[in-house]
């Protein structure tokens, strides 16, 4: 049989590793990585093999020519442009003339490809995935399967929301040679976006093979590293060179070892190496042929590639070395770092955990490197969560890391494009504002700086000014200390996650663009979108009736800024507005806190003679309202009260609700002829379908606190009713709502568990598991952000909700006892 090696990878999360090679080429235990898929095709007989090549194909050639040194028979196919997985695979059709295996060549596996070979043609399919379980199935194709192997559901790249399994594709599928007639040559088509769903949705026999064994995509740094502990520790079956000669430590031919060096295994030593006296090699350390490690030099948990030299006293701890790389005494660098080919480290120079340093760059003596080299910090986790980029102001979300984001933000829009930039009146907010302005700027992009908005405002501005897009800055509503960076589309959208992954990748590979200083963006001042704002918040109302019905309100803890927009629109409909300031501290606003002081609110409000008394957060995006009998209107309890608004309103239409709502929205539904939508829990899904549904005012009412409390005014006013009556029509719900912790490598594992314990009920896959039972149901939902499950259930009391959620909590906690 014959195989096909995609070896077309840039690695571009591999950087500065792959800034010289393709990512094929990136040594794992001294050898290439693709070298290890040769030896494990010619293992299983396959003798036969295309290479399909993109990026440096000449690297690759060049070290591989025709195969024989491996036994095997190379022929390479290389794309002028790129064009997918399958794409790449189709440029090869005239190899391919019988059954054929697709592999990466820049994965690390022993998977027993002929037991892969022996299922497909027991099961007579057409396209067969080769598939594992992996801790964290975020960045792959997530598989379900039926018993019997066919695949009834795939997902690529999911959220964790949308993470049904732990099962996931590993790259390697078997494949009949019709299926490349699906599309046509020199098209960019996928695998696992275009192909995979056409078949599953022809009903083409396609199956899954969940394979024994290891299995490693080497997505990035840490893996990289990762990878050789788990050979080291024996978990993969993998040819390590050299000759043992205690038990666990590898020295290859002609490396000269010092009797006063120290070597802890397992460690291994490639060929050539020289290694002084009192230097230590310790535990699940890997060192390169011709390398030199100078006396009383200590290294551990550390790869160090070909032809480098470390210096007398020099340490590295958990980091990776590239080739040629020139360290000096005294040097030392920390876990994660990562120093790129050829690069000079002068002495007592220190490189901090995470940093990067680019190829062929000079580290002065005695410089701490806390940053990357080339521009920003290398920082490891995600940096969007589910609303953006979030943390602490000027600790985790410092100026570099704005203007990185500005920078890349800018240049995925393409350069000139018109950009409208707001925060705040947080002066931490100002500070970010700038520095995302200079990495707009250097990208080349235009920025209209509107001073301090509301985020409904910036959204608003991003239309208005007829922008590419906009970025807001913004404290936390919920946390002291943090700070939001917002990322719209040319909608006032949150962007969508495919371009907050363009930017991730980006960012962690430190791939940035500075334009030449003629070439720079510009920035231009426009004050007065206040005016603006309120115009457009007036112009869609009936300011008439309002004013006929001197309605009154009072205002609790309103940040200056909300004050200075909702105040003169307020003022603009006669409502008589009173002002109440109860608390001490400086948290923001909470549900706790609002209960709290809520006797004290209720009495002012009996003096201001109002039954509604307004909250809105520091945001200006979420209204939270309590009316005279100390009912406090907030979160899903204020969905319900705009759904009963809309539905009332319109007698019917449709209403967009989360899937974590409560089910009294379908009930208002059924009363009104209405229709509900259930969405994903993420903003950006839920306000997709608020825009492709066209529900303009749904909108408006749900992320834009001024605007919406304007409309709440109207329709009460329009009705007849007081607040508190209009509470009253919204009907009882008995959602409970518990959070429980969860290793991140363990929530794959919990969500595949529960859909296999509940197959054959009635089970929604939404966002998370939504199970229904006979008494309610429970919603199981993965936190984007933290390491923890959110579980929701409603039932037909509070006692039963109760029951449900405690019940789902206990199965993910017996479930992580599993797994320890």
């Amino acid at each position: 049989m014959k195989a096909v090696i995609m070896a077309g990878g840039e690695g571009a999360r591999l950087r500065p590793l792959t800034c010289d090679r393709p990512k094929p080429m990136v040594p794992i235990m001294n050898k290439p990585m693709m070298e290890h898929i040769i030896r494990l095709l010619k293992k299983h007989d396959f003798q036969d093999i295309a290479v399909t090549l993109q990026y440096m194909p000449e690297a690759i050639k060049d070290f591989f020519q025709d195969g024989t040194g491996w036994g095997v028979n190379l022929q390479y196919f290389v794309e002028e442009i790129p064009l997918g997985t399958a794409g790449s695979v189709k440029n090869a059709s005239s190899f391919l003339d019988e059954t054929f295996l697709v592999i990466s060549g820049d994965a690390l596996t022993d998977i027993d490809l002929t037991r892969a070979v022996k299922f497909h043609q027991e099961k007579g399919s057409m396209a067969t995935i080769v598939l594992t379980s992996v801790e964290t199935p975020l960045e792959y194709g997530v598989v379900i399967t039926e018993k019997d192997g066919r695949i009834s559901q795939f997902l690529e790249k999911p959220s964790w929301g949308e993470v049904f399994s732990d099962t996931v594709n590993t790259g390697i599928y078997i494949l009949e040679p019709e299926v490349l007639d699906y599309f046509e040559p020199g098209v960019k088509f996928d695998f696992s976006k275009d192909l995979f769903p056409k078949l599953l949705e022809n009903k083409d026999p396609l199956y899954g093979y969940i394979a024994p064994g290891y299995w490693c995509d080497v997505g990035n740094l840490r893996q990289y590293l990762h990878a050789h502990f788990d050979v080291l520790e024996g978990m993969v079956t993998l040819e390590i060179d050299g000759t043992e000669q205690k038990k666990g430590v590898w020295v290859g031919s002609g490396a000269k070892i010092s009797p006063e060096a120290d070597l802890v295994p397992p460690v291994v030593i490639g060929d050539g190496c020289i290694i002084g006296p009192g230097a230590e090699v310790k535990e699940y350390s890997v060192i390169g042929m011709g390398t030199t490690i100078e006396k009383e030099s200590s290294i551990k948990r550390s790869v160090c590639w070909q032809n480098s030299y470390l210096g007398k006293k020099s340490a590295l701890r958990g980091a990776v070395v590239s080739s040629q790389v020139h360290v000096k005494e005294g040097v030392q660098i920390f876990e994660g770092a990562v120093i790129g080919e050829g690069s000079t480290l002068e002495k007592h120079s220190q490189i901090k955990p995470g940093v990067k340093v680019w190829p062929q760059k000079t580290v002065e003596t005695g410089l701490t490197l806390y940053n990357s080299l080339i521009w920003g910090q290398g920082v490891s986790k995600n940096l969007f969560g589910s609303n953006g980029i979030r943390g602490e102001a000027n600790l985790e979300i410092t100026p570099e890391l704005a203007a990185a984001v500005g920078n890349i933000f800018g240049v995925l829009l393409k350069e000139g494009a018109v950009v409208t930039l707001s925060s705040d009146d947080w002066k931490a907010s100002r500070l970010l504002k700038h520095a995302v302005a200079s990495g707009l700027m250097a990208s080349g992009a235009e920025v209209i700086d509107l001073g301090d908005l509301l985020t409904p405002m910036a959204r608003l501005s991003v239309k208005e000014k007829k922008a590419k897009g906009g970025v807001h800055i913004h404290r936390s509503p919920r946390e002291k200390g943090e700070v939001y960076i917002q990322l719209f589309d040319d909608l006032g959208l949150n962007i969508p996650k495919g371009l907050e992954k363009k930017i991730e990748q980006s960012y962690h590979s430190q791939d940035f663009k500075r334009m030449p200083g003629s070439d720079t963006g510009d920035m231009e001042i426009q004050a007065g979108f206040e005016e603006t704002y309120r115009e457009n918040v007036l112009a869609n109302i009936d300011q008439e009736v309002i004013i006929r019905n001197s309605l009154r309100t009072l205002l609790v803890k309103p940040e200056p800024l909300v004050y200075s927009v909702i105040s003169p629109i307020l003022s603009e409909l006669a409502v008589d507005t009173a002002v109440y300031q109860p608390f001490e501290n400086d948290e923001p606003y909470s549900l706790s806190l609002l209960k709290g002081e809520r006797k004290d609110i209720l009495e002012k409000m009996k003096k201001a003679n109002t039954d509604m008394a307004v909250f809105m957060d520091v945001t200006g995006e979420t209204l939270s309202l309590m009316d005279d009998k100390g009912r406090i209107v907030t979160g899903d309890y204020f969905t319900a009260l705009i759904s009963y608004m809309l539905f009332k309103g319109r007698n019917g239409g449709v209403v967009a609700v989360p899937v974590t709502v409560s089910g009294v929205i379908e009930k208002m539904a059924e009363d009104f002829n209405g229709k509900v939508l259930r969405t994903k829990t993420s903003p950006r899904h839920f306000m997709e379908q608020l825009h492709e549904k066209d529900l303009h005012l749904q909108f408006t009412l749900q992320y834009n606190a001024p605007a919406s409390l304007v409309k709440i005014l109207e329709f009460m006013s329009q009705e007849g009713v007081s607040f508190s009556q209009l509470v009253s029509q919204l009907p009882d719900s008995h959602l409970s709502h518990k959070k429980t912790s969860c290793p991140w490598g363990v929530k794959g594992k919990v969500m595949r568990k529960l859909i296999e314990e509940n197959r054959g009920k009635e089970v929604e896959l939404i966002d998370g598991v939504k199970i229904h039972h006979p008494e309610g149901w429970v919603l199981v939902l993965p936190d984007p952000e933290e390491p923890l499950y959110q579980v929701f259930g409603e039932g037909i009391s509070e006692e039963k909700s109760e029951v449900l959620t405690d019940t789902y909590v206990g199965k993910i906690q017996e479930i992580q006892r599993e797994s320890t």
